[in-house]
């Protein structure tokens, strides 16, 4: 009479533990810098946001539709743009202090008729996340 087998050898299970742990380390690279990652795409979405609607604001200026903000002298600065308020390119006010964003940068528009300008989009507090760079267009 023989006897059945039941279960696994210590040796098999020792195989097979460390087969799970080599496919473990393996994807854990893929899942460390996420967080910094979805922070990049965050300030790139909000740069684009702002280089969109300075193009709708260059639009609305040449074309006369609607109310464009005159973007033609030096020093308007990029904060101001994204403020809220009447003097805003972007209709929603973005968050600042903790956990918000900082927006830098100064216009050039007289010097450069019909240039450009960029302001920087920072998240805080700030991380180790690229910013996000906008180009805004002159009115002029």
């Amino acid at each position: 009479m023989y006897k059945s087998q039941k279960g696994f050898t210590l040796v098999e299970l020792v195989v097979v533990i460390v087969l799970l742990g080599i496919l473990g380390v393996t994807a854990l690279g893929k899942f460390q810098n996420l967080s910094v990652n979805a922070q990049t795409a965050a300030n790139d979405g909000i740069a684009s946001e702002l280089s969109a609607a300075s193009n709708i604001n260059l639009g609305a200026a040449k074309l006369n539709v609607g109310t464009a903000i005159p973007l033609i002298v030096d020093g308007i600065t990029c904060a101001s743009l994204v403020a809220g308020g009447a003097a805003s390119l972007l209709v929603n006010a973005l968050p600042t202090g903790a956990g918000g964003y900082t927006v830098a940068g100064v216009s050039n528009c007289a010097t450069t008729p019909g240039g450009t300008f960029a302001c920087t989009i920072t998240e805080d507090p700030d991380t180790a996340a690229t910013d996000g760079s906008a180009s805004v267009v002159c009115t002029n």
